[in-house]
């Protein structure tokens, strides 16, 4: 490889501008390197925050803890703030630490190829483009991709049918009959926001859900100035809610806890605090160990599905007229607008990349057999490729944001180690670590007898990460870089 040729190839290609790609992006520049490029598909930053505009939008994770550590912000309206403060949010992490010049926005990564001669990354854009990198780094995120049932007949519906993650700009829902399809952490936040406006909304729900109060409340002027005046206290109030969640909540998921049994018997309770009629509470209520499936945070669910223009529909759908429902029990529903609340292909991860490795190595196809990473980050066959947020990282009691941290400070020490060369971690490591984790998913409620996005179809969990928030800090601080394969590129030969 000739000197000019180096100097076209990037340090580092990031796929994906939300949370994790952004957060690699400031990561790299305060590392001292500024030779890469964030490609990311939409119009926007943010990721998720950027896709799902619907009503009633926001997180399920205290604001104070879902942002970064290094860029605390005492400006949050509410306890549970919305999109569009969190969108607002990454977007201002990105202008102030100097990355927007390295963002590629409306540009879509197709195929991404290790070239064995070169020990160098080739991605190539729908539109044709070529880029060269030494190491590539997927922040596509597991909850990009919406899951669209297939329902006799949907494609004749003669209204708008879409899904929650992308919600119509010009969307008016006045005097509408809605059915929206399905009931988990969309729904509970889309019923609320639309009720006022639609004429009648019918909600499908396959399975009931454990609801637990959210209690978000509005920020007063004297709290926002006081943590800006003290940034210790916000620190400190960070600090509280992360140890919390893994010292209280955490435990809640291990099969048989006490904490479980105290938490389902809360959530039950205030579902019957404020549902008197039996029927609905039969609808209402779980017939699955709790946290099994996701664990939704509402203050007004319950509230609106008690509202006469609402209806909660348990049977399935056999078939979609026109203009028309049509449940399996017969029951026609009208409705003008169809939403679907269905969530999203949570298992199939890295979807649209064609990702191939050394010699021709396919990580589809590799996926296709065990979906797995070592550590969540790395594939044997594909060095010098990370992934944040990959395989079993995933949280069912904290903010993701503390694992996308501990991922970036590992993929950064990766490339201080490399000095210019290639490492492919090995076969042998990465099937030893996931023996590991499977065997410990099995101590944990998601591995019981139940149905939910966070199993694959042959009923193995590559989504969660079975362990607290802390568990996963300490090991990712500490890599063993002798799972790993080393070995010279030509590109460190040539440049010396």
């Amino acid at each position: 490889m000739s000197k000019d040729d180096n100097n076209n190839v990037l340090t580092a290609a990031i796929i994906g501008a939300g949370f994790s790609g952004v957060g690699m992006g400031i990561g790299l520049i305060r590392a001292g390197i500024d030779d890469f490029i964030i490609f990311e598909k939409s119009g926007g930053l943010s990721g998720t925050w950027h896709d799902n505009t619907y009503p009633g939008a926001g997180c399920d994770v205290p604001s104070h803890l879902y942002c970064y550590s290094y860029s605390l912000n005492p400006g949050w309206s509410r306890v549970y703030s919305p999109q569009s403060e969190i969108k607002t949010y990454v977007e201002d992490c990105a202008r102030r630490f100097g990355i927007t010049g390295n963002v590629r926005l409306n540009t879509t990564i197709a195929d991404v190829r290790f070239d064995d001669a070169s020990q160098l990354w080739v991605l190539q854009t729908t539109t044709g483009e070529t880029v060269k990198a030494r190491f590539v780094i997927s922040a596509t995120g597991p909850l990009s991709i919406p899951k669209v049932p297939q329902i006799e007949g949907l494609k004749n519906f003669k209204g708008p049918v879409f899904h929650s993650a992308r919600w119509p700009k010009d969307m008016l829902l006045k005097d509408k009959s809605v059915a929206m399809i399905g009931s988990a952490a969309s729904a509970v936040q889309i019923a609320p926001a639309i009720v006022d406006d639609v004429a009648q909304l019918t909600i499908f729900q396959r399975s009931a859900n454990y609801i637990a109060p959210r209690h978000n409340r509005d920020y007063s002027t004297s709290e926002k100035k006081r943590w800006r005046r003290f940034p210790a206290l916000l620190r400190a109030r960070r600090y509280f809610m992360d140890i919390s969640r893994d010292l209280f909540t955490f435990r809640a998921f291990k099969k048989n806890s006490f904490l479980a049994k105290f938490f389902k018997h809360s959530t039950l309770q205030y579902m019957r605090d404020i549902v008197h009629d039996p029927d609905l509470r039969k609808k209402l209520t779980p017939d699955y160990p709790l946290g099994c499936k996701r664990i939704l945070l509402s203050d007004d669910y319950y509230q609106t599905l008690l509202r006469g223009n609402v209806s909660l529909v348990t049977e399935g759908i056999a078939r979609i007229k026109p203009d028309t429902v049509i449940s399996t029990t017969g029951q026609e529903i009208p409705a003008d607008v169809i939403i679907m609340a269905t969530g999203f292909e949570a298992t199939n991860f890295l979807a649209g990349l064609n990702i191939t490795g050394r010699q021709g190595r396919n990580l589809h196809t590799q996926f296709s057999k065990r979906l797995s990473a070592y550590r969540g980050v790395s594939y044997p066959g594909f060095p010098n490729f990370f992934t944040l947020l990959g395989p079993n990282t995933g949280l069912g009691h904290s903010s993701m944001i503390l694992i996308i941290e501990a991922q970036i400070d590992y993929i950064l020490k990766m490339i201080g180690y490399t000095e210019g060369r290639v490492m492919d971690v090995c076969e042998e490591a990465e099937t030893r670590y996931n023996r590991t984790i499977a065997r410990d998913l099995e101590t944990m409620v998601w591995a019981s007898d139940c149905a939910s996005w966070y199993k694959a179809e042959d009923g193995t969990i590559p989504t969660l990460w079975p362990h607290s928030t802390a568990t996963f800090r300490r090991m990712m601080a500490r890599p063993v870089f002798a799972d790993y394969e080393v070995a010279s590129s030509s590109l460190a030969s040539s440049s010396g």
